[in-house]
């Protein structure tokens, strides 16, 4: 059993078992997050002919209008986190954005579906930096990357249930009730997180106990952007993260419409083929990372971030196996590859990111990465494969996309590598 106590004197306790539930907790949260998010996806044709918008309408509503303000609202929003009651923060953002997503299968033209749909991302900010810092503070340093990767799993699990249980709900009911059948349960959810689980004073895995939970005293938002943006580990992680992250949300876009152009596959069963070919590898290989970042981190602290650099290394080529295979289901089936591996770097980046940061402004740090991340990844990326795809579509033809991948995947994985690598002669210092 955990026991350590506030600056006032009160002893915090927190069992095993208890600190399992709040990750567990969190971890489906987390899950609601990425599948609300990503519902949207697997629902678009329906949407289309229901509402009868345009594919650039339909962009909008997928790419920056959830994109910009979801990542910016991440930062003021984390500030609240770092002053005030985490859990509260993560219970209203989680019943704002199941609510908003209810309300989006209710919508009725472009703008009601788009302003649920911001609002659907204003509630999403309020996720991630909380339940980080949350982690950070139930578990030790020597545990905390592995409590970040399972914590990780959300975003592969949502995916999989967004795209396998969604397709089926849209198929048997309409695309509506997909949306309110995904929203519902995240209402109930956030009455459950907002009796059950309980804020650990600030530093509580750390032994640091001299913090109060709410430090109305805390540096500017942006003192606290120049203090982290001067540490080299912090600037490389992150950058190293998004172009990570550029191919990611780049395949998870475009990889459908890769498979419907190049092998003429129908979209179910390029949805099936992916949710098990990219959704469960991302999962295992998120935990994969973890765990073997733990056992590196005995051995020194640049480890973990060495296994970020090999991880894009290795991924890297697979990306051209997937793209030149000459058959859908080979090309399926060497995805399985670069999704296990790519995504290793993750929990390493959550939790080295907290690990230069200090104890008052882990929320801050953590909105700051996502912040950068998802400018990089959520909107370049998507953007970047389609001007390339377009500029080689005179000479390739159909397979100007699929080029466009090759491109993009085998530039960032490099990219990736090169920044984690500089992070990782770094760390030493930068923790020191």
């Amino acid at each position: 059993m955990t026991n350590l106590a506030h600056s006032t004197g009160s002893p915090f306790q927190a069992t095993h078992g208890y600190r399992r539930y709040v990750l567990g907790l969190l971890l489906v949260v987390a899950t609601f997050n990425y599948a609300d998010r990503y519902l949207l996806g697997i629902l678009l044709p329906d949407i289309k002919a229901d509402l009868g918008l345009s594919d650039t309408q339909l962009g909008f509503i997928t790419g920056a209008a959830f994109t910009i303000l979801y990542a910016f609202l991440g930062v003021p929003i984390a500030g609240l986190a770092d002053r005030f009651s985490r859990k509260k923060i993560i219970a209203a953002a989680l019943a704002a954005w199941s609510a908003m997503t209810c309300l989006c299968g209710l919508a009725q033209s472009f703008i009601q579906l788009a302003v649920f749909r911001v609002l659907v991302g204003i509630g999403e900010a309020g996720c991630t930096p909380p339940s980080h810092s949350l982690i950070s503070d139930y578990f030790s340093r020597a545990q905390r990357t592995s409590a970040l990767a399972i914590f990780g799993l959300g975003s592969p699990l949502g995916v999989f249930v967004g795209f396998l249980l969604g397709g089926w709900i849209a198929e048997a009911a309409g695309w509506r009730w997909a949306l309110v059948a995904f929203g519902a349960p995240g209402l109930i959810i956030a009455v459950i997180l907002y009796f059950t689980l309980r804020d650990p004073p600030r530093g509580h895995a750390d032994g640091d106990t001299t913090i109060a939970t709410e430090t109305p005293d805390m540096p500017s938002m942006w003192s606290t952007f120049l203090t982290l943006w001067a540490k080299k580990t912090f600037r490389h992680m992150i950058l190293g993260g998004s172009m990570y992250g550029l191919i990611m949300v780049a395949v998870l876009v475009w990889i459908p419409s890769f498979f419907a152009r190049t092998h003429g596959l129908e979209i179910g069963t390029i949805g099936t083929w992916l949710a098990f070919t990219n959704g469960i590898p991302h999962a295992l290989g998120t935990l994969a990372g973890g765990m073997i970042a733990d056992r590196l981190a005995r051995k020194g602290v640049r480890g973990p971030i060495l296994l970020c650099v090999a991880a894009q290394l290795l991924a890297a080529p697979f990306y051209a196996v997937v793209l030149l295979w000459p058959s859908s289901t080979g090309a399926f089936l060497w995805l399985i590859v670069p999704s296990f591996i790519g995504v290793m770097q993750g929990p390493v980046l959550y939790a080295t990111i907290q690990g230069v940061s200090s104890v008052q402004t882990r929320a801050v740090a953590a909105a700051l990465m996502i912040l950068i991340i998802n400018l990089i990844a959520g909107i370049i990326g998507p953007q970047l494969v389609g001007i390339v795809s377009d500029m080689t579509a005179a000479t390739m033809g159909s397979d100007s996309l699929g080029f466009s991948l090759l491109i993009v995947a085998s530039v960032c994985s490099l990219w990736s590598a090169a920044h984690f690598y500089l992070a990782s002669r770094s760390i030493e210092e930068d923790l020191s």
